[in-house]
């Protein structure tokens, strides 16, 4: 991959309300000069509203101070994946909003929130007026490190992780990390799975980054967290995302019943995959169980504590392996060719996932 893969502007903002902050306020009127000023509709993950004193305060000031029109009342929705597996009801709600504000496709829609709220924002504003733009702000490590950057919006049927799937590339992205302090150990904890993915998947420099920072990182250390994500940010751009391990932890999250954190699922999908990996010969048993011992660290195997059970259903979780094939191009589904490194194959050898999830199942768990 070349150089600066990502085509949207990327900010990375300590305060970012904060009213000497302008990196929201030139994303918004970047290009706008003697054009009238967008409107803005402010959609909020309630878990951040919540948890942030004084947000809708902050808000108010800044754009107050920056000169900025708030296109009606703001939305606010539920975080977590029920946002997105509730009938559509989220996503209307949002579209019927913008509906409401008449925005236009010269406005905005802000996204505050974790994954599943960027999804479910994205996805109704690309049914509204032929799509308006959205600048997204992640408040969840996994959302800082993964999906504020991916290139669609997806909502769940009942039994399937984003199955409602369009085109959504964000029109911007603003990180202000200090809102990752708002979410729960768990949530944190898991976050750092989307971490070792990109980095097992691209680059083998910000794996050992990563391990480097994974006991402060484990006492939700702020500066660990910064470091992470910056580098994990320079690495996707320079060299792409991964789609690694992304057709386990989709499917586990359906097999939950939506329980397990995406975090968490994606995660155990990796320590799929590297399984998988040192059966094909791909990886040393040592390079694995330096990402066991790195996940033990940052607190991130306590999810594979309560999914033993959904393991050890092979048919029910290779299954996914089925669906991600189906519409995946050619068939096929990346794999680890060796710390660093993926090959796209439409043959994945099955046999191998099933030797995968004995293992899986057979280590240790703290409880």
């Amino acid at each position: 991959m070349h150089k600066n893969c990502l085509t949207y502007p990327v900010e990375f903002v300590k305060n970012v309300f904060g009213e000497s902050s302008d990196a929201l306020a030139k994303m918004l009127l970047n290009g706008r000069e003697g054009a009238p000023a967008p409107r803005v509709l402010l959609v909020a993950d309630q878990n951040v509203v919540q948890r942030t004193e004084g947000l809708g305060m902050k808000i108010g000031r800044y754009v107050h101070t920056h000169g900025i029109e708030l296109a009606g009342s703001p939305v606010v929705v539920g975080g977590g994946e029920r946002a997105k597996m509730d009938d559509m009801q989220s996503a209307v709600r949002v579209a019927t909003a913008m509906l409401g504000a008449r925005l236009g496709r010269s406005d905005f829609v802000l996204a505050i929130g974790g994954g599943a709220l960027l999804d479910v924002a994205g996805w109704a504003a690309a049914q509204v007026m032929g799509g308006i733009p959205v600048i997204r702000m992640p408040t969840t490590p996994e959302a800082m490190l993964d999906a504020a950057f991916a290139d669609y919006s997806a909502l769940n049927s009942a039994s399937v992780k984003d199955a409602f799937r369009v085109w959504s590339m964000p029109a911007g992205v603003i990180v202000d990390t200090s809102f990752a302090q708002t979410v729960l150990d768990g949530v944190w904890r898991g976050g750092i799975g989307e971490a070792v993915r990109l980095s097992l998947a691209r680059d083998s420099a910000l794996l050992k980054r990563i391990t480097a920072m994974a006991t402060p990182y484990h006492g939700r250390d702020q500066a660990a967290l910064d470091d992470i994500v910056s580098a994990a940010f320079a690495s996707r751009n320079k060299k792409g995302g991964t789609t690694l391990a992304l057709w386990s932890a989709l499917r586990l999250q359906a097999m939950s019943g939506w329980k397990l954190p995406h975090g968490y699922a994606v995660s155990i999908g990796v320590l799929i995959d590297l399984a998988y990996a040192v059966i094909a010969g791909n990886v040393t048993e040592s390079a694995r169980d330096k990402i066991i011992d790195l996940f033990s660290e940052c607190g991130t195997l306590d999810g594979l504590v309560h999914s033993q059970y959904l393991l050890q259903q092979q048919d029910a979780l290779l299954s996914g392996l089925d669906d991600w094939r189906r519409t995946s191009p050619g068939g096929s589904v990346e794999v680890l060719a060796g710390v660093g490194k993926v090959k796209t194959t439409a043959e994945p050898d099955i046999g191998h996932f099933r030797e995968a999830l004995k293992y899986l199942v057979s280590l240790p768990v703290r409880h």
